[in-house]
């Protein structure tokens, strides 16, 4: 019987940080720009974080801070996470495991006259792997990101396995 070869790619993205001002978190993104799927979850807060600033907030800012938008509450979760999507990106089959530890932050944010606020969601994920048998389009995906979300990612590391199997 004649043996087929498949390789895998696998993109380890370590020290992963996610900003936006709708979304809360990556997956949340991906779900709804993408279309990918929950697949399993498995979460456990590990600690949680609220503050408010004082309204008196104005005494502590320097003057070339003053019309800078300003911090009004500050609210963190930190929780221990196993998370896995499946979803496609340029006809590829992409599986997107989120591991670790994930801090989640949420920052309302007031303009410098303090009539408008709003809310700045940041999470920051300790390693995100992403397997499929096409790095073109993991490639593509990740860079998608980066430069629509503007993605910041400490490190990453490509590895690709070839599997055998028969036809």
């Amino acid at each position: 019987m004649p043996q087929q070869s498949r390789e895998l790619v696998v993109l380890l993205l370590k020290g992963v940080v996610f900003r936006h001002t709708e979304y809360k978190l990556l997956e949340e993104y991906l779900i709804e720009k993408y279309g990918f799927r929950r697949i399993e979850e498995n979460e456990q807060t590990v600690s949680e974080i609220r503050q408010i600033v004082p309204a008196n907030h104005k005494k502590i800012v320097f003057h070339e801070e003053a019309k800078s938008p300003v911090i009004v509450e500050e609210s963190e979760e930190k929780v221990s996470t196993l998370k896995i999507y499946e979803g496609e990106y340029l006809d590829a089959k992409i599986s997107v495991y989120i591991m670790g530890n994930v801090v989640q932050r949420e920052d309302v944010v007031a303009e410098a006259g303090g009539e408008e606020q709003y809310t700045v969601y940041t999470s920051e994920y300790q390693l995100i792997k992403i397997v499929s048998s096409s790095g073109y389009a993991l490639q593509q995906l990740i860079e998608r990101l980066m430069i629509d979300l503007g993605l910041d990612v400490k490190s990453k590391e490509w590895v690709f396995y070839r599997r055998s199997r028969e036809a």
